[in-house]
């Protein structure tokens, strides 16, 4: 990381001049922040799409395209989100095949087999295939823990 030394003398133009290389090096200092977040924030988003393809979470192609990034320069702040109804689903997983293998954060607000259905399961009809299933829930994905997790480790560097 490079220095800036400013040099000021007691004189009311050398401290006019330090005040304002000051003020030039906040705003540049706070362009590159907004800069860094969104550029985090894009590449985030690539990190999630290619979350789901690599936990095998990937099989319409919704989940994938309902991922998305804004990054707001007013406020300087960036959100990454999954807009496909069924994310947290597949984020946390559901039933007792969820539980046996649960979301790292699961234990904060993730209830698992809630309806106790347990290793009875339960059945559901899918207007996709138009077919009636049988499940006992599904493993965990968790394709934006994971992205959070990736973003920090790289951030750092």
């Amino acid at each position: 990381m490079s220095k800036r030394i400013i040099s000021v003398s007691l004189s009311e133009d050398s401290i006019a001049e330090a005040i304002r290389t000051l003020e030039n090096y906040k705003r540049e200092l706070t362009d590159k922040v907004a800069s860094l977040v969104e550029a985090l924030t894009d590449h985030g988003v690539e990190i999630a799409k290619a979350q789901v393809r690599a936990l095998g979470a990937s099989y319409t192609g919704e989940l994938e395209d309902s991922i998305t990034g804004y990054f707001s320069p007013t406020v300087g702040v960036g959100v990454i989100k999954a807009g496909a109804p069924y994310a947290v689903y597949v984020e946390f997983g559901t039933g007792v095949v969820g539980e046996s293998k649960p979301h790292p954060k699961a234990g904060d607000f993730w209830e698992y087999d809630i309806n106790e259905h347990g290793e009875s399961g339960w059945v559901y009809y899918n207007n996709r295939d138009q077919k009636w299933h049988w499940t006992k829930g599904i493993e965990s994905r968790p394709f934006m823990y994971n992205t959070v997790q990736i973003l920090e480790r790289e951030s750092v560097r």
